[in-house]
């Protein structure tokens, strides 16, 4: 196993257009931790056939598949069309619905045109583009464009302020969910969760597959999901600030609070989180990022994000390559100087004996400059909390399952490795010659029958 030792994770979409052997290739090299599936624009034919793909070029690549939730897009638009500050379109929820003569955007949400009132501003595709209402005609909305751009198909559409009756989980959610107990996907990450119930809902669904115990992350992409966020995470495993809807539901100088606060409570409770949306946007089309973006990407390590997300960058961009090879270069740089910088003053507030251990283990590899922990325990828990510890090195994870060891792949600083007979020799022999040098110091994470030990040693102790 070549090691990693970069501890932050990349997360990047990947479009079924996009993905071909030699592609995924690159971007797994370049340092990609976890493809992530958006089945707003999959069936589920597409994601199986692209989810081999993935596992033919990378057995150790983990996958996320992203339902849609309760959101709204545009649909059966052919052809995209642009509009001008104070063009006139109508909006409606209606498929079948057509104005004489006006230009109309059609949206998935059949009551949409009923929901929302005269006055309302409606944002598109991350409020790119903002919509007045300025009556209501039969089925559709009227609507002036307060600025210019192009309209296109199946983009985001919000609403702030007004409450769209959306069930939290449509009939294709419901499906693919079931689609990922079949295939035993080790990620759902679940699209505008507002609180408990629709983690509950998912919940209902996995649990009709008997040992499917998927890693549910929740994103959070509107005033609703924020005020909630403590309860979310008590339901579910993570969460991904989602900026991209978020920046169209709230004031974007709300938006900097919000990030740091869900993280913060991420980091708390031990669960993961994920900073998402408009990172290196600019290298879609550009081979180099702004200094702002860079400056984003520290951030999200200094304020103690597990890991960070690519969109269009690998979905669709021209250089996703050079954007997961930059993303990965920020990430491993800032690592080295976080002691250095202000950054996180909180840790886990989770009173467990594992957790305690997990203390304790940490702070010792930290003392004694363990370039690596290497563990080989049997119970999956410690290395969990090993990460909420954010420890100073990276933790090489034995795991006897593997879809344990897919499953820890979004988690800080752990590199998981999936050996059926897990000993510290068989980790050992899996390490690539070259990772350490004989003289650098380990700590070795075990089993015995006190329970779990730990030491640091010279790695020519365990060669």
């Amino acid at each position: 196993m070549k090691i990693n030792f970069r501890k932050s994770k990349i997360l990047g979409k990947i479009a079924d257009n996009k993905s071909d052997e030699a592609f995924l290739k690159s971007v797994f090299d370049a340092g990609l931790d976890i493809a992530w599936l958006n089945t707003a624009h999959q069936g589920e034919a597409d994601a199986e056939a692209l989810i081999a793909r993935i596992k033919s070029v990378s057995p150790h690549v983990a996958l996320m598949i992203d339902t849609k939730g309760p959101e709204v897009r545009t649909k059966n638009l052919e052809n995209p069309f642009p509009v001008k500050s104070g063009d006139v379109i109508h909006i409606s929820g209606n498929l079948d619905h057509h104005n004489d003569g006006a230009q109309m955007l059609h949206v998935d949400y059949p009551n949409f045109h009923n929901e929302v009132p005269v006055g309302t501003v409606i944002l598109y595709d991350d409020a790119t583009i903002g919509f007045t209402v300025t009556a209501k005609e039969g089925d559709s909305l009227k609507c002036v464009a307060q600025n210019t751009g192009t309209v296109k198909n199946k983009k985001s559409v919000n609403v702030p302020g007004v409450h769209i009756e959306l069930p939290a989980l449509t009939e294709k959610d419901k499906s693919f969910i079931r689609w990922c107990g079949k295939h035993n996907i080790e990620f759902i990450i679940h699209s505008f969760v507002r609180g408990k119930q629709d983690l509950l809902d998912i919940k209902a669904i996995t649990d009709q597959f008997p040992g499917y115990k998927p890693q549910v992350i929740s994103k959070i992409e509107n005033r609703e999901g924020f005020d909630n966020t403590e309860e979310i995470l008590n339901y579910s495993d993570g969460l991904m600030v989602a900026r991209g809807d978020l920046g169209a539901e709230v004031p974007f100088e709300e938006m900097p609070f919000m990030q740091k606060k869900m993280v913060e409570a991420a980091m708390k409770k031990g669960k993961a989180s994920v900073v998402a949306t408009q990172v290196l946007d600019s290298m879609i089309k550009n081979p180099r990022p702004t200094r702002a973006e860079v400056l984003d990407v520290a951030n999200a390590v200094l304020e103690g994000s597990g890991a960070v997300s690519m969109s269009g960058e690998t979905a669709y961009g021209e250089y996703p390559v050079e954007a997961t090879s930059l993303m990965s270069r920020v990430m491993v740089y800032t690592e080295s100087k976080i002691d250095d910088l202000t950054h996180y003053a909180f840790g886990p507030e989770v009173n467990t004996p594992v957790y305690a251990k997990a203390k304790e283990i940490t702070s010792h590899a930290k003392k004694e400059g363990s370039k690596a922990i290497l563990a080989t325990v049997t119970d999956p828990a410690l290395y969990y909390a090993l990460s909420a510890y954010r420890p100073s090195c990276i933790v090489i994870a034995a795991c006897n399952e593997e879809i344990e060891a897919r499953k820890l792949m979004l988690y800080y600083a752990v590199r998981p490795i999936h050996l059926e007979a897990a000993s510290m020799k068989t980790l050992v022999k899996n390490i690539d010659a070259g990772s350490f040098a004989p003289t650098d110091r380990v700590t070795v994470v075990e089993d015995d029958a006190n329970g779990v030990t730990f030491k640091t040693v010279q790695y020519k102790e365990l060669a």
